[in-house]
């Protein structure tokens, strides 16, 4: 039985770190009526590929909300004071965390965040009321209507053509349930992509993590295991400053950068890698504990068949002598990233949105979906406008501030302080 139909100012699709950041700040504003629906049974974030040498690429201040708003309860500072670690941390000198630790700084605002969010909670159906000015959103065990939407869902998982059509227990991407069941005892393991996530299976395959492995491979198209780019003026790319610069630029110039930054944002944790380093050096020349192992730049996947007794055959393009070269495993997970893409239960809604040539739905500088909707009808999305916001907008480094955009754009007020009041050392619109 559906529970009666609700009314809210903005619901929010998905709780992940971005919509939980939004729902932190809209929490204090008795006057605007939220709701963030997630249909996982609880909080979690990458539990998947949740390591214990999984580390945070971001400082630990770039949280839900420190950037914004310093004094609210949500910090990650009060999170430590809370929990009485505050002492323990500052004495262990990081100035970065590991993931589980964000994790579970996350699950804790979630818990702070309970009365706004809504857990086992699946869109089964988006519609535009043109006549009452809202969305109507068919929830598995409720009807909701909203003033806007904020979609938070997260992009999908990108899998190779050559491997979808052998998806299952012993294929699969990172992402997936089958790493928490995952047995590589005697198993010749191939690992597609070397970011941070393929260097950290890859890792964790050499050290018996899912037990002794007769083999693992890593490879990757990159020239080599590439470092993240963490100098000084790069990380102004991850500022306010830069973003407003950015929005004003030409959309083509706009994909030029985007594309010339990647290693700002999809590299390799610098010490990672040195660690990764050391290990195997040890390894190969006094430990020789490791099962055997390859690491394989500059190879393109080119094709995948299976034989009857579940080995895979993986053929790769040497991107370097230009040659095929081929290879065998009984597992073969694939860290090959994600895809930004509307979720599939805006189908319903899909016409009433506008796309670029590069069918990438088209933005407004308040993180807002172009539309044909009413002004009064906003459309927001997280995570979607790396093309037209910048390299930014997939990580963590802005969340608290595009929140605040977000939030001064659904009250109609300038709330929060959101444009720079200091310019950056680097400035592109003038000298």
């Amino acid at each position: 039985m559906r529970e009666r139909k609700m009314n809210y100012d903005i619901v929010g699709i998905g709780v992940g770190p971005f919509n939980l950041s939004l729902a932190t700040l809209l929490e204090a504003n008795k006057d605007m009526k939220a709701l963030f629906i997630e249909r996982k049974p609880k909080f979690s974030w990458h539990s998947e590929v949740m390591f214990k040498d999984s580390t945070m690429q971001t400082s630990f201040l770039k949280d839900l909300v420190t950037p914004l708003d310093p004094t609210n309860k949500n910090t990650f500072t009060n999170y430590l004071v809370t929990k009485g670690m505050f002492y323990h941390l500052m004495n262990s000198s990081r100035t970065a965390v590991t993931r589980y630790e964000f994790e579970d700084y996350l699950k804790w605002a979630a818990d702070n965040l309970s009365e706004l969010i809504q857990y086992s909670t699946e869109v089964e159906d988006l519609k535009y009321n043109e006549n009452k000015k809202t969305f109507e959103i068919k929830t598995n065990h409720s009807e909701i209507t909203s003033r806007n939407l904020c979609l938070g869902a997260g992009p999908v998982k990108n899998i190779p053509e050559e491997a979808k059509p052998y998806v299952s227990d012993s294929l699969f991407h990172a992402k997936s349930e089958q790493m928490f069941k995952l047995n590589l005892t005697g198993k010749r393991v191939l690992i597609i992509g070397a970011g941070q996530t393929g260097v950290e299976i890859f890792k964790n395959s050499l050290e018996g993590k899912w037990g002794r492995a007769e083999s693992v491979t890593l490879t990757t198209g990159r020239n080599t295991l590439m470092p993240l780019d963490e100098g000084a003026f790069t990380n102004e790319f991850f500022t306010p400053g830069f973003v407003s610069e950015f929005l004003d630029a030409d959309q083509k110039n706009k994909d030029i950068l985007v594309k010339d930054q990647l290693l700002t944002s999809d590299g390799n944790t610098p010490h990672y890698l040195e660690s990764l380093y050391e290990d195997l050096y040890l390894d190969k020349f006094y430990l020789k504990k490791y099962p055997t192992f390859t690491i394989a730049p500059k190879r393109w996947l080119k094709n995948i068949s299976k034989g009857t007794e579940g080995v895979y055959d993986i053929t790769f393009e040497n991107l370097l002598f230009n040659k095929e070269e081929s290879t065998k495993a009984d597992v073969v997970i694939l860290a090959t990233g994600f895809r930004t893409v509307l979720p599939s239960f805006t189908k319903g809604i899909t016409d009433l949105i506008k796309f670029d040539e590069q069918k990438r739905p088209c933005l407004k500088k308040d993180y807002s979906l172009e539309t044909n909707l009413p002004e009064e009808n906003k459309i927001f999305a997280m995570n979607m406008s790396r093309h037209f916001h910048g390299i930014a907008d997939p990580q963590t480094s802005l969340m608290a501030w595009r929140s605040g955009v977000i939030y001064n754009s659904l009250t109609g007020t300038n709330h929060y302080k959101t444009r720079p009041e200091e310019s950056n050392f680097c400035q592109y619109t003038s000298f």
